[in-house]
């Protein structure tokens, strides 16, 4: 299973949601679970978990390593927690356009020895970007609670469905939801016309805890974020992890207070 995040602007959080989503899915299915920093030029993947790689994504596009899955091993890295890591390149505007049949290759051979393949897809649909979501079996679009990302989340859901990727794949993260409170999540659902099927809290303290020990959120001690986390892991894992803490999506009533600006921006 691949399943790929993507941001509807910078900052939202998607390389957090990707990170742990991969170490979740890890601890709960202890399946083979690496995760892929496809972003353009240095990613935060392997940051956020406190490796230093030798090698990266484009390490293994470059060296054609691809045609012989059984060398693919040489170029990833591997937290404690068993989950393995491809991080991005250092090069500044790759991957790019020419690299398009090279990331394509790379994810079908990392799908053949993996059971699952989690994509940090930074937050700029670019050729390699779509190529990404069209292998994906899970998009998941990934904004925060405020007009800039809702406006481009619309626009966002609009290109990759022009790049081929079906509705039905997609399932929109509303992340750091209490942060802002300007809007609730069922105003904001009315107001797009779209079900939000994550809702992830705000919760600094926890993240950076998590960033500046180099671990996933799980490993600290138990909090609202860990469960919401878990939740989408579960889901991601398959019908026999998921527990009841999903969060369906509520849609809003006829009585909700729309506000006004909002919707005109929206």
């Amino acid at each position: 299973m691949i399943v790929s995040f993507l941001g509807t602007k910078g900052g939202t959080g998607t390389t957090m949601l990707a990170v742990n989503s991969a170490a979740d899915i890890r601890r709960i299915t202890h399946r083979p679970t690496i995760v892929v920093d496809l972003k353009i030029g240095p990613g935060d993947v392997a940051l956020f978990l406190g490796l230093r790689t030798r090698h990266t994504v484009l390490s293994v596009i470059d060296q054609l390593s691809w045609m012989d899955p059984a060398a693919v091993s040489r170029y990833i890295g591997e937290h404690d927690c068993g989950l393995h890591v491809l991080a991005a390149g250092d090069e500044y505007g790759r991957p790019a356009a020419k690299d398009v049949e090279g990331i394509e290759q790379m994810l079908k051979c990392l799908n053949a020895l993996y059971d699952y393949v989690i994509i940090d897809a930074g937050n700029t649909l670019t050729a390699c970007t779509a190529t990404a979501l069209q292998l994906s079996d899970r998009v998941m679009l990934v904004a925060n609670p405020d007009v800039p990302c809702l406006r481009n989340l619309q626009r966002l859901i609009d290109a990759i469905k022009l790049a081929g990727v079906v509705g039905e794949r997609l399932k929109i993260v509303l992340n750091r939801a209490s942060e802002f409170g300007v809007l609730s999540t069922a105003q904001i659902e009315k107001v797009l016309g779209l079900n939000i099927d994550y809702c992830v809290g705000s919760d600094y303290r926890t993240v950076a805890s998590a960033v500046n020990s180099g671990v996933p959120v799980s490993t600290l001690k138990s909090s609202e974020l860990h469960a919401q986390l878990d939740a989408i892991a579960r889901t991601l894992a398959g019908p026999k992890h998921t527990s009841g803490t999903h969060r369906a999506a509520t849609p809003a009533s006829d009585d909700d207070p729309i506000d006004s600006a909002a919707r005109h921006h929206l």
